[in-house]
């Protein structure tokens, strides 16, 4: 009798250590999701912000309306404004 109940009581500490690890794992892949997605978030802005400087520094040499492209970004310069869209939704808009 004593011997089912110290194999009962050992199934079950496992059945928990196996839940708690389980969690554990889920919680990780959870984060670094939620990481990578941030990551890719702020990389098309560092982008967007690279590309409106070039833009508007070439608008102030040249003095005209100035669009640039690169791969899915589009700047636009113009007197008052720069803006940079990516993937044809704006991304940055320096006033």
């Amino acid at each position: 009798m004593m011997l089912k109940k110290i194999s009962a009581f050992v199934m079950a500490d496992s059945v928990l250590a196996l839940a708690v690890i389980s969690l554990g794992i889920s919680s990780l892949l959870i984060c670094q999701q939620q990481l990578n997605h941030l990551q890719a978030k702020h990389l098309v802005k560092l982008n967007a912000a690279r590309l409106a400087k070039e833009t508007s520094d070439e608008y102030h040499i040249s003095g005209q309306k100035t669009v640039q492209r690169r791969n899915d970004y589009r700047a636009v310069a113009s007197s008052n404004q720069v803006t940079v869209y990516y993937q044809n939704r704006p991304v940055l808009r320096v006033s």
